[in-house]
């Protein structure tokens, strides 16, 4: 298990905010879209000596686009995402396939945007497979709550496109917050679609970092433990008394202390949970 982190990061140099990420304890970044545009060279340069590594890099979020034009050069892209992922070292990609409603500029007559949305994930994330073989970068498609998307709510919704795609770097991230939001049971959701999950985002009920809410972990790990994951678990959250970096309300500590302790308490539960 390696422990990275996304948000919240104080503003600054990309140097910068990797040297916080490491005061606060974590091995690892995950570089969002603000970074697509960066030379890989720079990045790395930032990095370099730093003690923290990339965790992963975000795609395109255009492989649903309405446009067939534009999904085609989205699939394009993300040819070109996962190789900028391996000259990096990041261990994956995360892909969200659509926010809001899938829509179809294309949709053919006769055929359900449902059904149509699914056939064009899946015939795209087919033709992303050699790519992620040759990279060694994992692909990863996140399920998302209702409120962001009304494609892939739930770990079982991705796991059966990925048993149709049958490609195994291509895998799920888990996001607790839409967990909490979508799984009737989070233990049982992630021991059923275990064999495709290969990221996880730690995130507490209120979408604060851990320990923040009243999400309780610690069956959810031991989920992941039965299922033999060992990968990365990354915070991807708000902070409580903070917003966008500015503190909201007096809080006795500055971020970095919040969220160093919330790595321990990530730390302590996955220690402590049982397979």
């Amino acid at each position: 298990m390696r422990l990275g982190l996304r948000t919240p990061i104080p503003d600054g140099t990309l140097r910068e905010k990797a040297m916080f990420v490491r005061r606060a304890g974590f091995g690892g970044i995950e570089l969002g879209p603000e970074y697509n545009d960066m030379p890989t060279d720079d990045i790395l340069r930032e990095l370099d000596g730093t003690g923290v590594g990339v965790s992963a890099i975000v795609g395109t979020v255009k492989l649903l686009d309405p446009d067939p034009a534009v999904r085609r050069d989205g699939v394009r892209r993300e040819h070109d995402r996962l190789r900028v992922g391996r000259d990096l070292g990041a261990s994956a990609m995360v892909e969200v396939p659509v926010f809001g409603r899938p829509r179809f500029d294309d949709l053919p007559a006769g055929k359900s945007p449902d059904d149509y949305v699914r056939e064009v994930l899946i015939r795209e994330l087919q033709e992303l497979a050699p790519t992620v073989e040759e990279t060694g970068v994992t692909m990863l498609i996140e399920p998302l709550s209702r409120h962001e998307t009304r494609f892939m709510n739930r770990l079982e919704q991705a796991a059966a496109i990925l048993d149709e795609v049958g490609c195994p770097g291509i895998r799920i991230l888990a996001d607790f917050y839409h967990m909490n939001l979508e799984e009737r049971d989070i233990a049982s959701a992630i021991r059923a679609a275990g064999k495709h999950i290969g990221y996880v985002h730690v995130v507490d009920s209120n979408r604060r970092e851990p320990g923040a809410g009243h999400t309780d972990f610690r069956s959810p790990f031991g989920a992941l433990k039965s299922v033999g994951y060992d990968g990365w678990l990354v915070i991807e959250s708000g902070i409580v008394g903070v917003e966008d970096g500015k503190l909201l309300v007096d809080i006795p500590d500055q971020p970095g202390e919040t969220l160093a302790r919330a790595r321990r308490y990530v730390e302590a539960i996955w220690e402590n949970a049982h397979a």
